[in-house]
């Protein structure tokens, strides 16, 4: 005869975490929280059944910090057991809507009179964007931003960008000053396909009354400024046929 089995459950540890988890956030704030209770509190939202302590773990240490989870694309979060649509979406969507709040910081009533903060507020624009993209901004005469427009993306440099579609934005805008930028996705530095580019830019904006204030790289941890680091080629105005080249 066999000893009767015990039917009693085990007990759940994990059985009210969420909760816990919900009140220490809400009590303590974000700082209190480690970065994988960070994560795993997002996930509550879009995996309502599952451990999400497990799926936050190896999703930071997949892909090394949290903010490097909020980088991945959803293609590279859905492909973790036990991720949801849903749940990739979410982190996207997170990393979007914080990119878009950085951006929204820098008022149209801010005054951009040094290359410093224009560079600082062109960096903000990058942050979450993989692959190129080409941005121009454009300012009044007050050194308030009038407005960000976006150039060219994908595979596109900046001795690819079509300059008449520079100079045609920047001229309907009536606009007398602005500002232009790329990205270098592999962190490199200034090229000199990027100073003849930058030269031929200004001098076909100059010819209709606007000035390049400067042409900027961004890296993932570098502005860099195209125009000061060739300061004698700034002595001396272009000819018609050296911009030509």
């Amino acid at each position: 005869m066999k000893p009767p089995q015990n039917t009693k459950e085990k007990p759940n540890i994990h059985k009210g975490h969420r909760i816990r988890l919900k009140e220490k956030y809400k009590a303590y704030g974000i700082e209190a929280l480690h970065e994988h209770e960070i994560l795993e509190l997002l996930l509550f939202f879009g995996i309502p059944l599952k451990d999400t302590n497990e799926i936050s773990h190896k999703l930071i240490n997949k892909f090394g910090s949290l903010s490097a989870v909020f980088d991945a694309d959803h293609h590279s979060l859905k492909a973790e057991k036990n991720m949801t649509h849903n749940a990739a979406l979410l982190i996207r969507l997170c990393s979007d809507i914080s990119r878009l709040y950085l951006n929204n910081q820098s008022s149209t009533e801010k005054v951009y009179d040094t290359k410093e903060k224009i560079g600082a507020y062109i960096n903000s624009k990058y942050a979450g964007v993989d692959g190129e993209r080409i941005i121009l901004v454009l300012f009044d005469n007050s050194h308030h931003i009038i407005d960000t427009v976006s150039i060219g993306t994908g595979s596109n440099t900046l001795s690819e960008v079509n300059i008449g579609k520079i100079v045609k934005t920047a001229n309907s805008r009536n606009v007398s000053r602005v500002a232009i930028a790329h990205n270098h996705p592999d962190n490199s530095d200034i090229s000199t396909s990027d100073i003849v580019s930058s030269r031929k830019i200004a001098y076909h904006l100059n010819s209709v009354g606007i000035e390049l204030i400067e042409s900027f790289v961004i890296t993932s941890n570098r502005v860099l400024n195209v125009f000061d680091s060739m300061p004698i080629c700034k002595k001396r105005k272009r000819t018609k046929k050296e911009a030509e080249l």
